[in-house]
This record gives C-alpha cells, structure tokens and sequence, in this order.
C-alpha cells in the first residue's frame, strides 16, 4: 500500500498594515509613506484578496482587524482622490468620512485584536508593515509572534535619524532609533528602498541583524499616471522646482542663498524658483528667508505641498529639478523627475547616483558657487548642459512597481 502524499501546507495569510494611509485621509495632499502602503493594498486586492486582512492602530492604541470590505473601499476611494489631483472639497470629505468610519468601527467593536486573528490562524501568518509605525512597540509584536507562525516583514525607507540625529528633533531621532533596532532584532524579512539604505542598515544595526542580508526592492515611481496642468502656480518665466520637506538636510538655505545673489546680479531677469513642500522641523534659518527678505519676493514662490498632478505639470516644464540634499534615503523626487523628462540637478551622494546613474548632473552640496553657475547655465533658452542631458534622458527607465511587487512576491513565497 503506498504512503498517502505529504499534505502542502496551506498558503500564508497576509495581514497588511495600512495605518499611515488611513491617517492620510485627513490631509488634502498625499505624502511619500502613505502612498506606499497605498501601492501595496492595491497589489495585495489585486492579487490576494482571499488570504489578505487589514490592520490598523485605533485611537486607543490598540492594532485592530478592519474588514476587507470598508478596506478596500477606502482603498479605491482614496487613490481616486489621490489621482483626481485633489483638488475637490467635497471629494476629500467622502474619503475622510470612510477613514473616521473606519475609526469608530474599531472603537466600538469588542473583537477584533490583530493577536486574536493571529491565535486563530491554523496555518502561517505574515504581517507586513510598509511604514515604520508601530516598531517601537517591541513587547507588541513579541506578543504577536508568540501568539502563532507569524512572519514580520518590514519596509525600511531609510535609517537618517540613526546616522545623521542632528538633522532631526532629538525625540523623533531617539524614536526612530528604536523602531530600527527592533527591526533589526523582530523581523523576519527587511525590505529595503536601495542598495544605499541596505548597506547603511548593515552598518549601524549589523549586531542586531546577524546573518540576515535587507532585501533591496526599489520603489516605483505612479507620478506619470497622474500628470496634469499646473497653470495656477506656473510662472511665464524660466523657473527651476525644490521639491521635499524644507528641512536641514534638505538643504534649501544654500539653493535660496544663489537665489540672493542671481537677483544681486541679474534684477529683474532672475529665474523663479518654485519650493514645493511643507514646512519641517529646524527649518528657521530658510523660513526667514523664505518670510522676511524681500530681494527673493516675486523670484522665490513658496507653494507648501501640491497634488500629485500639480508638481508632475510643473516638473515637466522646469528648467531642473534642484536637489541639493545632504543625505536622503532613496530620492523618489529624483526619480519622478527624470520620469516626466525634467532635468534634474542633485548632489552627489551615493543614493542619487545609485538612482538617476549618468543622467543627472551631480554637484557637491557645499558649493554655492558650482550650484550658482549651474542655475545660470540651465536657465539659458539653449543650454548645452541642459540639451545634454535631455538627451541622455532618452535612456531613462523608470523603475515601476510591478518590478517592487515581484521581489516583494519572492520574498513572501520564500518564507
């Protein structure tokens, strides 16, 4: 009598952390995290529905089940806010409302504990958290992981306030620090946005990670899906794009400062320069500037944060794309860049270079004289640099997330 066949076991069930994106409902405008878990929710309905559940971190800090239905309803409602452009009231209330609905649920319902889903699962259970929310929980997660067969797979965008804490509040740079040590220590799996931020993991947490090598899986890049005019913020004038947090590492005194002195030299011919995005933390020094001289008044427009379609019109009529950072973790702005055709100047650090490869022009962030020279070159109606580099844009391949979503599938199939 031959031996029954060994009974496969069954598939994993997946429970995804969409936390960032929920509280995302309130702001008018998407943020880089938020989108992320955005893309992986997408892919998981897309792909999974039938193993997948959602989990989300309630008011009284509890992490909670949210059934499918209300998930992926708030879902589709809110990637079609996000790619509308935002720009209804009346549309961003709908997708609000579905968030607080969602809220309220969990509040109310006496059931519903991520660990009690966990507990009742007979087969595995992988729990991926595309933000770093939560991880410094540590007591939390130990708790899930004993409470069955359950798998911690982590995104890491990128370890800044460990390497580089003066850059942050100290708080944020202390929490953080936490949140990646227990990563280090709790998952499972680490995926991480570059080759850059893998190394630099290794680096600082290599005591915590032992033999476990992060899993570099690029982010894509959706700003094209969603590209539309900008004429409300767009200047008839030659104009260049910051594009980021204002904030120290990003940078945006030195980039202000060549403003001050292009207006010193050239008056009224001086090219606009549109900074996009909300202010940060230590940003005092650029924030007077930006406030309080009036050399940069009707040159240097403030423009706070834009809906996705606004900056993707904008980028593709800019002079460049200015990215003058210290240090960064992946450089989606770089990337989205070069994916409508802007041309884009960038420090020369390795994570640029490992993103944008011999397309941008690269310069050093401490040289206010080549960043000068390099804004009057690039403002010229035909500037050689910037022909040049059009030209090389021809090569330009823009990584997607099917391509992600591929090494992210391995990876789960491989646990």
């Amino acid at each position: 009598m031959s031996p029954d066949p060994p009974q496969s076991s069954p598939p994993a069930r997946l429970i995804l952390d969409i936390s960032r994106l929920v509280y995302a409902a309130w702001s008018r405008t998407p943020k880089g995290i938020p989108r992320v878990e955005l893309a992986y929710a997408e892919h998981f309905l897309a792909s999974q529905p039938d193993r997948l559940h959602f989990t989300v971190l309630d008011a009284f800090g509890r992490l909670r089940i949210v059934n499918n239905r209300p998930a992926a309803a708030f879902t589709r409602a809110i990637a079609r806010y996000w790619e509308g452009g935002t720009t209804s009231i009346t549309a961003h209330w709908r997708v609000a409302l579905r968030a607080f609905w969602i809220h309220i649920v969990l509040m109310m319902r006496p059931w519903g504990d991520i660990e009690q889903l966990v507990t009742a699962q007979r087969g595995r259970v992988h729990y991926i958290i595309p933000s770093q929310l939560h991880l410094e929980r540590a007591s939390l997660i130990r708790k899930l992981k004993n409470a069955g067969d359950l798998k911690l797979v982590v995104f890491v965008h990128d370890i800044l306030p460990s390497l580089l804490p003066d850059y942050f509040t100290e708080e944020d740079a202390e929490l953080y620090h936490r949140r990646m040590e227990n990563a280090a220590r709790l998952a499972d799996i680490i995926l991480v946005n570059s080759e850059t931020t893998s190394d630099s993991f290794r680096t600082r947490f290599g005591d915590e990670l032992g033999s476990r090598i992060p899993v570099v899986a690029p982010l894509g890049v959706a700003l094209h899906r969603c590209a539309g005019p900008a004429a409300a913020v767009l200047p008839q004038q030659p104009y260049f794009v910051m594009l980021g947090t204002i904030e120290p590492r990003k940078n945006h005194k030195l980039i202000l400062d060549v403003w001050l002195e292009l207006h010193r030299e050239l008056g009224p011919s001086t090219p606009r320069l549109l900074v996009v995005g909300e202010r940060g933390w230590k940003s005092r020094d650029a924030i007077d500037l930006l406030e309080r001289n009036g050399a940069l008044h009707g040159f240097v427009e403030e423009c706070g944060r834009l809906p996705d379609a606004t900056v993707a019109g904008l980028l593709k009529d800019a002079c460049a794309l200015l990215l003058p950072s210290f240090a960064e973790g992946y450089g989606l702005p770089l990337a989205e860049a070069l994916t409508q055709g802007a041309p884009v100047l960038c420090s020369d650090i390795p994570v640029f270079r490992e993103v944008g490869g011999d397309i941008p022009d690269y310069l050093d962030p401490t040289d206010g004289l080549a960043w000068h020279a390099a804004v009057v070159e690039y403002a010229q109606p035909r500037s050689p640099k910037r022909e040049a580099q059009i030209r090389r844009l021809t090569s330009w391949s823009a990584p997607t997330w099917e391509q992600h979503f591929a090494v992210v599938d391995s990876v789960l199939r491989k646990l």
